[in-house]
């Protein structure tokens, strides 16, 4: 997933880290669905490290922390929905 414009040390730009983040996040939530929302980092980290590996370190962990807070993101909008139904 090397992008067109990277950087002198291999790192991808912020763009296209949050683009393949928006990615990996939208395959496992169509795969886990709801269950996202209790992955811990961790979790997320080891779910997406084969689809990432070719990255460095640094972007490696970017992606995979940007993930766990889409997912985040995406619990506290389904609680407030919730909250709004009552």
């Amino acid at each position: 997933m090397r992008g067109t414009y990277f950087s002198d040390d291999g790192s991808l730009p912020e763009l296209e880290i949050r683009e393949l983040s928006d990615l990996l996040a939208s395959q496992l939530y169509s795969k886990l669905e709801r269950k996202v929302y209790g992955l811990s980092k961790q979790d997320v980290a080891e779910l997406v490290a084969p689809y990432i590996e070719d990255l460095t370190p640094e972007d490696q962990k970017s992606v995979a922390w940007l993930v766990w807070d889409l997912f985040q993101e995406g619990l506290k909008i389904e609680m407030q929905q919730r909250r709004r139904r009552r």
